[in-house]
């Protein structure tokens, strides 16, 4: 994890918290790997077939109503992609969460006893990480980049700055699964006759995708403003 160098910062993390931190980065990993891997059991046809038929999966165009087939088509291929999504996504996380412990501590160890090791970009996947925890809050990337910006305390960069990039990072796994789902509703509308709104379709979703993760930068960024207003100054 490179970055600006924090300098006597008073709100340096400890050891074990940055290992907190990692572990729980990589545990969230686990299990949208694990959610990921009980979806394409999930997507099995049959399985899917017995929902349509229950009703208890229905699916309808703002033109047309899908046959049974035809939302069986759908469904399997939005869970497919979905599944792969969790997984793929899963899976960077976890391999982010052992790489960020590991980086830390090595960073420990090379830096002097007396020598800040704590980097902005550390400081932002904390702000990351307390923007997931408390996602049943309104606006939990401005909290999140208010924690990453208090922590950063005496950094090069500026407070706004940390923010920002905390919401980017929080924003990222959201972002990357909600690409696949997109993919999915692209591939399943493409297998219908009669196709052809799947590029709005996708259009839409993606402009979508782009507002959500530009509204958690913005967040990010006021938060890290006004958590920067609890740093105590020199």
């Amino acid at each position: 994890m490179s970055g600006s160098t924090v300098q006597s910062s008073p709100h340096r993390v400890p050891a074990y918290l940055e290992w907190v931190v990692a572990g729980c980065i990589a545990i969230g990993g686990i299990v949208l790997a694990s959610v990921g891997s009980a979806l394409f059991g999930f997507a099995d046809r049959e399985l899917l077939a017995e929902g349509i038929e229950s009703g208890q999966i229905t699916v309808g165009l703002v033109d047309r109503t899908l046959s049974e087939a035809e939302v069986l088509t759908f469904v399997t291929e939005v869970v497919n992609w979905t599944a792969i999504g969790l997984v793929v996504t899963g899976a960077g996380l976890l391999v982010f969460g052992l790489g960020f412990g590991v980086a830390r501590r090595r960073a420990r160890r090379r830096a002097e006893s007396t020598a800040p090791t704590t980097t902005s970009r550390t400081y932002a996947v904390f702000g990351a990480v307390a923007t997931w925890v408390l996602s049943f809050l309104p606006f939990s990337p401005l909290l999140g980049g208010g924690v990453a910006a208090y922590l950063a305390g005496h950094t090069p960069e500026r407070p706004a700055t940390v923010g920002a990039l905390s919401g980017l990072v929080a924003m990222l796994p959201a972002f990357v699964i909600s690409g696949f789902v997109t993919i999915g509703i692209a591939s399943g509308l493409s297998r219908l006759p009669d196709g052809g709104i799947e590029p709005v379709t996708v259009a839409v979703l993606a402009l979508g995708l782009v507002f959500v993760a530009g509204s958690s930068v913005a967040l990010g960024a006021l938060g890290g403003f006004f958590g920067d207003r609890f740093v105590e100054r020199d």
